[in-house]
This record gives structure tokens, C-alpha cells and sequence, in this order.
């Protein structure tokens, strides 16, 4: 059966197409975009019977894209107490003997969004921190940028870890006078953690990842670039074996098409996921298992982003490698000579140089015309890598709402020089450089147009890095659809496309800048079909 054909006008619709960037109508059929112009032109290509939709003077733009999330990791955090409000060791230990008497059973007390920087008197929590909160059962906090977690002795006991266990390979024990774990585990040091925790029942799991699609369609996203584990490399653990699996069980409670980045060591996580309903191919901009990713460094939060000169506040730190440069480029070139996209997790500029180079090795030896290798984050960089990320035809993945959580303590970690290349949006599109956008979510809000409105006004820090809002929505939309190949199907309202909008109750190209995120999502439309609708909160 045919489906009736939709006209959308009566508003402001921004479409993201250099050749008409604003028009009158939209017509739509069959989940695909039939017109583009006037509203007489998009009448005719209805013929008789459609349904006119009058926009009432709202904004139609194109479904937002966010390039880079983590759905199991949101399950987790959605199942988690919430610590952003803490600003004392005492509140912790409050919260947590809270969340622990709130649940008698014998299950894990966790905490997330944990920022010691917020602390009155800032410092890091120790297992006897946690002990008083939490003496009777295993107990973690994970930190912000869920790259490091403090557990308290109980925790430490059942997982089996004493003072003669090893740092595993890119991870760092904080460890007490006698070497034994002082509650601080930092990056792949987490996982000796999470992995004694007990995996949630599937009618959690079910109900949970239903709430969490529906975040993410009530935030305007339409297309996402989902990161899953197939291994124990990863925050999860030995728990991410499952996240390829859980998310093909689930598919149908993300509304969401998916751009899958598998990590992975090999390629043979990749013949198995190419089998699943995470890769429809045949489907136009539906699924798609796309690249494999990996961690070449960590965060400034942790002080383990490395970086190229050490940290300001803790002069004998410089962070550190994930992976040594071989295994790095092992990886690279099984996924690079298989027809994969390459994304790389990098912070520092010290990482950021190792992979430009890795990649200026790999494209030289074997080269290829439209790769589209992806560096994630790219938080700190210089003149000379952005010159060279621009001449190997790099595409970045940037997080704008990574300002708002570190503009407050980044200038006393880094120092005032370099802050002035953090996050350096201005200067990475004046290279025309390819620049996508991404929430991180749970690190960060699913928001767009928070990370929209911070990208031009990034909150007074370093201004001189600040984009226009036109800028920011394509970072959003078909910069982003570019980032994951699609910039054919989606990413802007021209025919031919994916009917993938959002509606919003005023335009963020046009408003005041301060008052785009205070714009409203009012419908998410996929393919055509509403996915959230404001009024009616409605979700499949």
C-alpha cells in the first residue's frame, strides 16, 4: 500500500542545502523527500490526496546527527545514582548510604557523574571514603568523563585484587603506601572493577534501553554513531561481550538509525555483527555497521589524556597511550585494507600526534582516495596537526559540550596557553576540515541544541574558537551525515533523502544566540513516521 503523501509548510524550514537554504514547502512520500520549493511546486508533486501539515511558524530542520554515543553505557548510567550535585565528601557518603538502605539486596551501590573538581575542598575519594558510606557491600563511583572509578574494600575484595596485582596494559592502580589499591582505578584499571559487577535481569535491560531510546528521540536525533564493545576492551569490561547482542535483541526499542562502530581487535567481530539487524544496508540510511574504533589515549579529568609537555596543576603526569603505536597500527591497517572507517579516541595533542602520523604512514602506504578516518574528541591540538588533519582529509568528531563541563578547571590543568587550542572549532573548519558533532552520551547532554548554542558562544572560553550558529547545525546535520558516508541519503532536506526532520519552536540559525537552548523539540520524524511528538509525548 502506498502511503499518503505529507505537505510540511506554514514555517521557517532551514534546510542545510547550499542551493536553496530556505524554502516555502516540503512534500514527502513513501518516507522519501519528493519536492523541495514552493508551496505550489511541492502541491503538484503530491497530486491529489496528502495530508498538509502547517508548521504554525515553527522551524523544520533536518534530524539531528550525533556521531558519537554509547547506548549499553547509558542502560548503565540510567540504572545508577546520580552524583552531580555533590559537593562534599560527607554528601557522598550520604548519597551512597542512601542509594544502599533505598536497596536491602545484596547488589552493587553505584554512582555516576562523580566530579571531585566540585568538591569544596577538591580530592578524590578513597576506598575508606566509601568504606564509611558503604562498609557491608561492593560499592564504585564512577567519575564524569567514565574514565576512572573509585570502589570501595569490599569491592576491591570480591574482584580478587591485592597489592601484588599488576596495572594491566593502559590503565593505572592508585595505590596506598604498602601497594595496596587505594580505591582509584583509571582508565583499562577500571574494568578490574566492573567486571565483578552482576549483569541486570533482561526486563531491566528492556525497559530501560525503551527509556532510553526515547531520550534520545525526544532530544531531535534521527541518526546516531553508536559505539559497542565486542570484547572486554572498553569501559564495560568483560560485560561489553554483550553489547552487540543485547542491541540486536532491543533494536526495536531505538527508534534511531544507527552508524555502528564496533571495537574490536580484529575483523571477525565484524563478520558476525554483519549478520544481525544492526547492518540493513539494502535500507536506505537505516543501519549500518560502518567502522571499528578504538582508545589511543584518555581524558583531562584523569590526567591521562597524553599530552606533549605535562599537566599544569600535576607537573609529573603527561598522561598516557592506550595502546602502543604497533598495535595501533595493526588495527589500522586490517580495517583500513577491509573497507572499514577508522575512528580514534584521542585528547591530547601528544595522542593526537601519534595517530595524524599513523594515518600519514597508513595512507601513504596504502592509499585511498575518500577514507574518511575519524579522530574522536580532538580536544587538544596545535597550528601544525590541524594543517596536517586538513592535508590527509581527516574528519573530527568534537564534543561542544565538553566546554560547559571542563571550562572551569581546564585553564588551571593545562594552563592559559594552551587553553587556547581546546577545542579550537574556528580554526578546525577555517582548515576546511570536515567537523561533526557529538553528545558522548551518557558523558555528556543528548542535547543539540545546548551543544549548538555552545559551539558559538562556548560559554566565554576562548571565544576566538567560537562558529556561527549556521555552522554549528551543520556540524549537526550533514557534516555529520558526512562523517558516516550518508550525506547522500541524509543530513539535509533535498530530494531524494530520507524524510528524517526535526521540528522545533523556533529556528537556531535565526534566534538570539542565548536563546537557542531554549528551544523546544516539538516532533522527531524518521523516515517519514513520528518518533516523538511533544504534545502528545508519544513514542512508538
Amino acid at each position: 500500500m502506498t502511503e499518503k503523501g505529507r505537505l510540511y509548510f506554514g514555517g521557517e524550514i532551514h534546510t542545510v542545502d547550499d542551493v536553496a537554504p530556505f524554502v516555502e514547502a516540503v512534500a514527502v512520500k513513501n518516507g522519501r523527500i519528493i519536492a523541495v520549493g514552493s508551496e505550489s511546486e511541492c502541491k503538484s508533486m503530491l497530486g491529489d490526496t496528502y495530508e498538509s501539515i502547517d508548521l504554525k511558524g515553527k522551524a523544520l530542520l533536518p534530524g539531528f546527527i550525533d556521531t558519537h554515543l554509547h547506548p549499553p553505557l547509558m542502560l548503565f548510567y540510567e540504572l545508577s545514582a546520580d552524583l552531580r550535585d555533590i559537593t562534599t565528601i560527607e554528601q557522598l557518603q550520604t548519597k551512597m548510604r542512601a542509594v544502599a538502605q533505598k536497596d536491602k539486596s545484596a547488589n552493587w551501590v553505584v554512582g555516576i557523574e562523580f566530579e571531585e573538581k566540585e568538591l569544596s575542598e577538591p580530592k578524590i575519594p578513597t576506598r575508606h571514603d566509601l568504606d564509611a558510606a558503604c562498609p557491608d557491600r561492593p560499592a564504585f563511583i564512577l567519575m564524569r568523563d567514565g574514565h576512572s572509578l573509585v570502589a570501595n574494600t569490599k569491592a576491591i575484595q570480591i574482584v580478587g585484587l591485592t597489592a601484588s596485582t599488576c596495572d594491566p596494559e593502559g590503565g593505572l592502580i592508585v595505590r596506598e603506601d604498602d601497594g595496596y589499591p587505594a580505591g582509584h582505578f583509571c582508565e583499562t584499571a577500571s574494568q578490574l572493577i566492573l567486571e565483578g559487577m552482576p549483569f541486570p535481569d533482561m526486563e531491566t535491560i528492556s525497559n530501560t534501553i525503551e527509556i532510553i531510546g526515547n531520550q534520545i528521540s525526544a532530544n531531535g536525533i534521527t541518526s546516531a554513531g553508536v559505539i559497542l564493545q565486542t570484547d572486554e576492551e572498553g569501559v564495560a569490561g568483560k560485560q561489553g561481550i554483550y553489547d552487540v547482542p543485547l542491541m540486536e535483541m532491543f533494536i526495536d526499542k531505538i527508534q534511531t538509525n544507527m552508524y555502528v562502530l564496533l571495537v574490536a581487535h580484529d575483523l571477525s567481530p565484524f563478520t558476525n555483527a554483519y549478520k544481525t539487524k544492526l547492518h540493513t544496508p539494502e535500507k536506505m540510511g537505516e543501519n549500518r555497521v560502518g567502522g571499528l574504533k578504538f582508545w589511543a589515549d584518555g581524558t583531562f579529568g584523569s590526567w591521562t589524556a597524553y599530552l606533549s609537555s605535562p599537566y599544569t596543576d600535576q607537573p609529573e603526569k603527561s598522561g598516557l597511550l592506550i595502546h602502543d603505536e604497533d598495535e595501533m597500527y595493526r588495527r589500522m591497517v586490517l580495517a583500513h585494507n577491509a573497507g572499514l572507517q577508522i575512528a580514534i579516541h584521542v585528547i591530547g595533542d601528544a595522542a593526537c600526534r601519534v595517530c595524524v602520523d599513523l594515518f600519514e604512514r597508513l595512507l601513504t602506504k596504502y592509499p585511498k582516495a575518500n577514507h574518511r578516518h575519524r579522530l574522536e574528541h580532538v580536544s587538544l591540538l596545535s597550528e601544525d596537526l590541524i594543517a596536517d588533519i586538513s592535508r590527509l582529509n581527516l574528519v573530527v568528531c568534537v564534543n561542544p559540550s565538553f566546554i560547559h563541563e571542563e571550562k572551569s578547571w581546564l585553564p588551571v590543568r593545562l594552563g592559559l596557553e594552551r587553553v587556547k587550542w581546546v577545542y579550537p572549532f574556528r580554526a578546525l573548519i577555517d582548515a576546511g576540515i570536515k567537523v561533526a558533532a557529538a553528545s558522548d552520551a551518557p558523558a555528556s547532554s543528548l542535547s543539540a541544541l545546548d551543544a549548538i548554542q555552545r559551539c558559538v558562544t562556548r560559554e566565554g572560553f576562548e571565544p576566538h574558537q567560537g562558529i556561527s550558529a549556521p555552522e554549528a547545525i551543520r556540524m549537526y546535520t550533514i557534516d555529520a551525515a558526512y562523517a558516516q558516508f550518508e550525506e547522500s541519503v541524509k543530513g539535509s532536506i533535498s530530494v531524494g533523502k530520507r524524510a528524517d526532520f526535526v521540528i522545533l519552536s523556533k529556528n537556531p540559525a535565526t534566534v538570539p544566540t542565548e536563546e537557542i537552548k531554549k528551544i523546544v523539540v516539538e516532533q522527531t520524524i524518521s523516515g517519514g513516521e513520528e518518533i516523538y511528538s511533544r504534545n502528545t509525548m508519544k513514542y512508538p
